[in-house]
């Protein structure tokens, strides 16, 4: 019993390191081709993780849908962006991996991914 304790107290501090993260990447190669909105300086995608509380208060980071547009059009516009075109987005709530627990305190991973204009 007390192996288990340590063990999921372990794991639940490693798990806690990734929470509140923001993270951008971006790719600027295209090969000499544009988009229906005129040639993007990059297309770029956008990543939170975060500590939800029962599914919708952001307690640690913020992985809302409205966060992660927010954490995508910042890095746009230090990026020199005056437009963006946002093709897809996504929000996952892990509520499933550690019942009951993860019920009430759920992780959360939210993703934006768009082109970015001048």
């Amino acid at each position: 019993m007390k192996k288990k304790f340590i063990l999921g107290s372990i794991l639940i501090a490693t798990l806690l390191l990734g929470v509140a993260c923001s993270s951008t990447s971006t790719a600027t190669n295209f090969n000499g081709l544009t988009t229906p909105n005129g040639k993007p300086i990059a297309h770029q995608s956008t990543s939170n993780v975060a500590l939800h509380l029962l599914f919708s208060t952001p307690l640690w980071g913020d992985a809302t849908l409205e966060g992660t547009v927010a954490d995508f059009t910042d890095a746009a516009k230090q990026g020199g962006a005056k437009k963006v075109s946002i093709v897809q987005s996504s929000v996952t709530t892990w509520w499933f991996i550690f019942p009951p627990f993860t019920l009430v305190l759920a992780p959360v991973t939210s993703n934006v991914a768009g082109d970015v204009l001048p």
